[in-house]
């Protein structure tokens, strides 16, 4: 049954009828006798609205009566936005206060609130009608949000049959390691510190299970004198906790009359120079304080005492843990499904092999959480029809595992213990489907949007509060997969599958995901809905005009283009608050759009429009307008400044945008604008923005500013930039927006480019810089002092009249640093590093530096100790450097066009991994002593040495070694024989190289080998007879090999061969027979043999094959029969093979049987592509 969680609802209605605008309405309009009512009614049913939520779940007209109450509540903040709409119009309009106490008042106004009035007082009546019903279901008066049930407590102890444990060993042995590790001393002899261990996870995950295996291990049993185990569940006590761990010490009961004072000294006299082991299970609190007083009490043990906590939530984890928390992850599909099997078979499974097949698909839906998999199993015990089974492997999980123990009620929990606040929100992820990556700023806008974020006290702003939902919600495990991006901020999450079942299982009718044509019985109470289109279309289902009160409306994963919003959408949903069409390939938007007058959030994101309608700018309660990579986009609307409420303005990547509208300033709620277009002078100022209008926004996030060349006059150029709360800053130059189309050698320019940048000062806790095209010679005053210590990322670009670089060797989190087009540079010093020489860029670990044509000399000034940290080197087109530091922490260095010097000068490195060579015109004759230094090499790539003629033999020292590229060696005439050394190497690419006639015979050796790819080497004639020893090889790749006129005979050890291409060896007429047996093959491609002539009948024995494609071999006629016997098949492409192709035509030539069950098959130019039942059953 779905819970009705109304408090955010009625939250939001509350503060609308409390209004000041509506009650000055209600006075001049005569209905504040209704308004008061409707007050008095809400109020009074709010005052039992706690006891009607704890009771619902079992109490059915109870559910269906807060039902009804949150229809009225949806209704009554429909028609009280209505009403804020009206006013806001009037005020807009000149003043709508000012207008009402004029002598002789505009009738519009009033009008237009009695026409509302019926509807106000039929909304009243409903209230009143549920007011008298609630004595029916004598509810009391509560306060406070207590969602958690009393009932649902579950209580667990140590016992464990160990042997119906599956898939936990290595977390069981990592545990095990940290409870056996020894805890030292504190340097305080008076101080004993108990070390406390968080096991974290989802419901259902097994923590318990783990802790209890832990818990009974012999080797556990050994080390601890005295072990307890204590179940905490939600009810944190102190008291309770101690009571709980000297009965579980005793064996005995423990007196419930004792004091506190008297528990306090037994539990000491327990413990006292004994190393015990304490489990705390199902840990909730969060609450500090409790915590620090039940630490006091466990620092009576001995040393090495530990307490194991297994708990939901990675906040209580970061809260009381000492050690770094054990995250237990899902089990494996095979975990499951013996866990699975133990329950669903008891006496084994030998007699239902039918049902096998559809148990394994059951068992996916498990999501590797092994009490989900018990509790299917267990379903299915007593089912023993294909039929029965398959329904449940049709079924959402929330549909068939509703008992007392199963998943769903322990999951259901953690919802249980979340705040009417976050229930509203979690409930709002339902929306999205499964697998779905939810952007957070998405999810954070919608929510702000429909309500469910209203402000708090401690006046945050909405979007600060989001966040904090949003975090709250993560340190709950709602969220997996969570994603960073450069800046370390959160961007993206996934749900887990049994999280969203969860989700589906408290949301109520008014949430639906509309997915493979299936659509919600009651279409009259859907208010939020997302919509995931097929392959094909990208359009809004026609059932779905009928839910008339929608009030979210989202496209996930459009495929075709809408051309334009259906006109349908604009009179049929007048209630939508949130409607996102991104990536829908709208290209017009209609001025009808204005008619959707409640609409706070629009996303029209990656679409092909090229202007917005002036409309949409009297959309007032606009909130967000994601307008992300509208590359066509060439203008936005001049009204732009109407939007009063627009919070978030999202243009990145509308890379036709040359302007921005003129009033940017009076948006005074405005917190995101990536993009600044500073107008030239020349324009019309009065219509577009100009620098200074920056000054008077709080802007947040990420901004750009282009086309800096524009501002001509320095009192424009302050845009207060220091006091904004950015964390990434981009400012430009120059129409390609990197300054190369500008004349660096205008004095001005680079005059007023130093002017500027000084006027841009970042605010302190900015995160990335980026500078591109900055015409100045020197670096502004605030980039050589401390005035950025928060700096994590650095980019100059094409900063070509620079001298010199910025002093950042103080920078504290200074962590990447990217230059590149630093003409003027001939120098790296002391200017670089600063003046204090002790720790330089004691954080950086990533250093690019590329076109620096008169860069001569890269000092180094405290003996090769300024870079400690730094792990990344790239050195690209700095053909005149000579010297450079030394280097003691780098493990990936790139060098690219340089003088062979800086090769030299690299050899004194011992401790790379990864080693790139590119673009050296020398014999490389440093490379012996570069490889013999190296000796832990993971990746070597040398490309584009055309001098190179032998890889030294020291090739064979790096048993390490992964991934070797040899590529664009002209006159690379062999490779070593030692290349059998490396044992540990998993790709091997050699390409261009057209003086190699042959590879090693010792490519035998290669016992780890993956993938293989020989590409454009015209003299190799044949393959190494070594090949065939590859027993690893997965991938292997032969392209543009003109010469080669065979391949190895034998592939019989070739077990694990999955791809096999052979692109363009025209010399090559036929395939080795013992292909054959290489059954693991899943793709096989053909292109340009034009000595080919036929495809083998023992292609028959690929059974795995699911891909086959051949082109541009002329001279092949038909396909073998055996391909009629390949039902694995899915893909078949024939292309340039005009003789193949006329055998190959649809129902009528001969080789049409052959391939007629193949789901997917492209013939000649035009794809002919056929679908069938039968075979799309095989995908």
């Amino acid at each position: 049954m779905a819970e009705i969680v109304l408090s955010p609802l009625l939250q939001v209605v509350f503060e609308k009828l409390a209004s000041r605008v509506l009650r000055e309405v209600a006075d001049r309009c005569g209905f504040k006798d209704e308004i008061q009512k409707l007050q008095r009614a809400l109020r009074m049913i709010q005052a039992v609205l706690e006891d009607a939520k704890e009771r619902q779940a079992t109490d059915k007209a109870l559910n269906l009566w807060l039902s009804e109450l949150k229809e009225v509540a949806y209704d009554a903040d429909d028609l009280l936005e209505e009403f804020s709409l009206e006013a806001m119009l009037q005020e807009i309009d000149n003043s709508f206060t000012e207008q009402m106490s004029n002598i002789v008042p505009s009738l519009k106004p009033f009008i237009t609130y009695l026409r509302k009035l019926p509807e106000l007082t039929q909304i009243r009546e409903r209230l009143d009608v549920l007011l008298e019903e609630r004595s029916f279901f004598k509810l009391k008066e509560k306060v406070g949000d207590k969602d958690m049930k009393r009932g649902q407590k579950r209580e667990t102890g140590s016992f464990v049959i160990e042997s119906e444990v599956i898939g936990r060993e290595e977390d069981k042995e990592k545990i095990i390691e940290m409870l056996l590790l020894n805890t030292e001393r504190s340097s305080n002899s008076t101080t004993r510190v108990v070390s406390i261990i968080p096991m974290v996870g989802l419901g259902g995950i097994g923590k318990t299970t783990l802790a209890q295996t832990v818990y009974n291990d012999e080797r556990v049993m050994r080390n601890f004198e005295l072990r307890m185990w204590v179940c905490v569940n939600d009810d944190f006590s102190v008291r309770k906790i101690v009571n709980l761990m000297i009965e579980s010490a005793t064996r005995g009961r423990c007196d419930d009359l004792l004091g506190m004072d008297v528990l306090q000294f037994q539990l000491r006299d327990l413990l006292f120079e004994r190393r015990y082991l304490l489990v705390l299970d199902d840990v909730w609190n969060e609450d500090e304080d409790e915590w620090d007083k039940l630490k006091i009490l466990l620092k009576f043990g001995a040393y090495g005492s530990k307490v194991i906590v297994t708990t939901r939530s990675a906040k209580v984890a970061g809260i009381i843990g000492t050690a770094s928390s054990h995250h237990l992850k899902g089990l494996s599909d095979d975990d499951c499904w013996a866990l699975f099997k133990q329950r669903a078979f008891a006496h084994g499974q030998e007699d239902y092999p039918y049902l096998v097949q559809i148990g394994k698909q059951i068992v996916k839906k498990c999501g590797g959480v092994p009490l989900a998999a018990k509790t299917l199993g267990s379903l299915m015990r007593f089912k023993r029809e294909p039929e029965e089974w398959l329904s449940v492997q049709e079924s959402d999980l929330w549909n068939v595992c509703e008992k007392e123990n199963g998943i769903l009620p322990v999951l259901r929990l953690s919802y249980s213990h979340l705040p009417s606040n976050l229930k509203g929100c979690f409930m709002y992820c339902s929306i999205f489907p499964k697998n779905y990556v939810i952007k957070r700023d998405m999810l954070i806008h919608l929510r702000i949007a429909e309500g469910l974020i209203q402000p708090t006290e401690e006046r945050k702003s909405l979007d600060d509060i989001g966040n904090e939902y949003f975090n709250d919600l993560m340190w709950m495990l709602f969220f997996e997969d969570v994603k960073k991006n450069d800046v370390g901020d959160l961007t993206e999450c996934k749900i887990h599958d049994l999280i969203h079942d969860l989700a589906k299982s408290v949301a109520g009718e008014e949430y639906f995901v509309f997915e493979h044509g299936c659509m919600s019985r009651n279409l009259a109470k859907l208010r939020y809905v997302s919509v995931v289109c097929d392959s094909g279309s990208c359009t809004i289902p026609e059932a779905l005009y009928e839910a008339k009160k929608l009030r979210t409306l989202i496209l996930l994963y459009p495929k075709g283009d809408l051309g334009e919003i259906p006109t349908k959408l604009f009179s049929s949903f007048r209630y939508l608050r949130a409607l996102d069409l991104g990536n829908c390939g709208i290209k017009r938007v209609q001025s009808t759009i204005s008619s959707l007058k409640y609409l706070r959030y629009l996303n029209l994101s990656n679409t092909l429009m090229e202007i917005l309608p002036e409309s949409i700018c009297s959309l007032h309660n606009l909130q967000v307008l994601n307008l992300l990579g509208c590359a066509d986009l060439i203008d936005l609307p001049r009204g732009l400044a109407r939007l009063g409420k627009l919070r978030h303005l999202i243009i990145n990547g509308c890379e036709r945008l040359t302007r921005l509208p003129a009033g940017i300033f009076k948006l005074i709620h405005l917190q995101t604008l990536p993009l600044f277009i500073v107008a030239h002078e020349t324009n019309n100022l009065r219509e577009n923005a100009n620098l200074g209008e920056l000054k008077r926004l709080q802007l947040k996030g990420e901004l750009t500013i282009r086309k800096l060349e524009n501002v001509k006059k320095s009192f424009v150029a302050n845009a207060n930039l220091k006091e904004k709360n950015l964390h990434s800053l981009e400012l430009s130059w120059g129409d390609d927006h990197e300054g190369l189309n500008l004349n660096m050698n205008n004095d001005s320019l680079c005059k007023m480019g130093e002017i500027v940048l000084e006027c841009l000062q970042p605010p302190p806790k900015l995160k990335s810089l980026t500078l591109k095209g900055y015409p100045g010679i020197c670096f502004p005053r605030w980039m050589s002092t401390l005035r950025l210590p928060g700096l994590t990322k650095l980019d100059l670009i094409n900063c070509k009249r620079c001298e010199n670089l910025p002093t950042l060797g103080k920078l504290p989190f200074l962590e990447i640093i990217h230059m590149r087009g630093m003409d003027a540079v001939k120098n790296i010093g002391s200017q670089f590093y600063g003046e204090d020489s002790r720790i330089l860029f004691g954080s950086l670990k990533e250093l690019t530096l590329i076109d620096f044509p008169n860069l001569e000399r890269w000092w180094s000034i405290s003996g090769g100790e300024e870079f400690p940290s730094l792990v990344k080197l790239t050195i690209n087109k700095c053909p005149k450097l000579m010297i450079m530091p030394k280097f003691s922490s780098l493990r990936h260095l790139e060098l690219h066009n340089c003088h062979e010097t800086i090769l030299r000068l690299a050899v004194n490195i011992t401790s790379l991994s990864v080693l790139i060579i590119d673009v050296f015109t020398g014999q490389l004759s440093i490379l012996d002593n570069l490889l013999q230094n190296n000796v832990h090499l993971m990746s070597l790539t040398i490309s584009s040495c055309p001098n190179l003629r032998c890889i030294p033999s020291s090739l064979g020292n790096l048993v390490s070694l992964k991934s070797l590229t040899i590529c664009w060696c002209e006159e690379l005439l062999s490779l070593p024989p030692q290349l059998e050394n490396l044992t540990c190497l998993q790709s091997l690419e050699i390409s261009e190289c057209h003086s190699l006639s042959a590879l090693p015979q010792s490519i035998d050796g290669l016992i780890s080998l993956k993938y293989l790819s020989i590409e454009n080497c015209s003299n190799i004639r044949s393959l190494p007879i070594g090949l065939q020893h590859l027993s690893s090889l997965e991938h292997l790749t032969i392209m543009y090999c003109p010469s080669l006129v065979s391949l190895p005979t034998d592939w019989h050890d070739l077990s694990m061969l999955r791809s096999l291409c052979i692109l363009c060896c025209p010399e090559l007429s036929s395939l080795p027979e013992s292909i054959k047996h290489v059954t693991t093959l899943q793709n096989l491609e053909i292109h340009g043999c034009t000595g080919l002539n036929v495809l083998p009948e023992w292609i028959a024995n690929l059974s795995l094959l699911r891909s086959l494609a051949i082109s541009d071999c002329p001279n092949m006629t038909s396909l073998p029969d055996g391909l009629q016997c390949l039902s694995n098949l899915q893909r078949l492409s024939i292309q340039e093979c005009p003789r193949l192709e006329e055998h190959c035509k649809k129902n009528i030539d001969k080789d049409w049987p052959k391939i007629a069950h193949i789901a997917h098959i492209y013939i000649g130019s035009p794809e002919v592509r056929k679908e069938n039942v039968a075979s799309s059953s095989l995908r």
